[in-house]
């Protein structure tokens, strides 16, 4: 990999990704224009859900000649209803395990109550993993085995690529955000800026991670931590190339 190094480099490992960092922020414009051809290409999908019920109200992506959007319509086409048939969701709308009610002792039993929750922001519950469903789902499979292609045709094919073509989106969506908000005016999260921090981190007295070293170019001679305050281990430090 190339840059193989995280918090504990050489000056010599950070010169090489200063200067390809400087390099490729030269296309920051560029790409942040590719990456809103790109959204628009594939589609900019909207997902509402009920709050009352959990249920999906409505998908829909933006603009109607999108790969996205021709993608819902074929689907549709085919005799199937987005909004009930798939549980789609945008990554602005995460589902998350719910906070539980506090732990109480009972006032009738005495027993002790709450403090853990069993239901997802999606409405879904958990469902735990013992389910003796084996009976019932042999017969289910008998009932589908038949019709495994007609099912694959109308509806799996288009369900993946309709998640696929959602999950690009909002990747593209995010990467755009982030460059955007580091070309923004006065950014401080500009690459400039972003350096000078860096600089300013880890030129701080006392700090450990960065050697001096502009020629060891992959960090072959980090030593081990050392203790730089006794003068008389200064030999010591310098043949193991300890760090301070």
């Amino acid at each position: 990999m190339a840059f193989n190094f995280f918090g504990t480099f050489t000056t010599g490992q950070w010169d090489e990704l200063e200067t390809f960092t400087k390099i490729q922020s030269k296309d920051l414009k560029d790409r942040s224009a590719w990456l809103g051809s790109e959204s628009s290409r594939i589609g900019i999908f909207k997902t509402v859900y009920s709050p009352e019920t959990g249920y999906p109200e409505s998908f829909t992506v933006s603009p109607p000649s999108s790969y996205g959007a021709k993608l819902m319509r074929a689907y549709r086409i085919l005799g199937g209803v987005p909004e009930r048939d798939m549980l789609l969701r945008t990554s602005d709308d995460p589902v998350f395990l719910t906070r539980g009610t506090n732990v109480q002792k009972s006032t009738e039993t005495g027993a002790v109550e709450g403090g853990y929750s069993d239901l997802y922001s999606s409405g879904r519950r958990y469902r735990g993993n013992q389910r003796f469903d084996r009976d019932l789902g042999v017969m289910v499979e008998k009932l589908k085995k038949w019709q495994l292609e007609a099912i694959k045709h109308k509806r799996e094919h288009l369900e993946f690529k309709i998640k696929r073509a959602l999950d690009y989106s909002d990747q593209l969506l995010t990467e755009k955000k982030m460059l955007d908000a580091m070309l923004a005016k006065d950014s401080g999260s500009s690459v400039d800026q972003q350096i000078t921090d860096l600089l300013a981190m880890f030129y701080t007295p006392g700090r450990a991670n960065v050697i001096d070293n502009p020629i060891d170019k992959f960090g072959l001679d980090i030593g081990k931590p050392g203790d730089h305050s006794f003068p008389n281990e200064s030999a010591l430090i310098d043949g193991e190339s300890q760090r301070a």
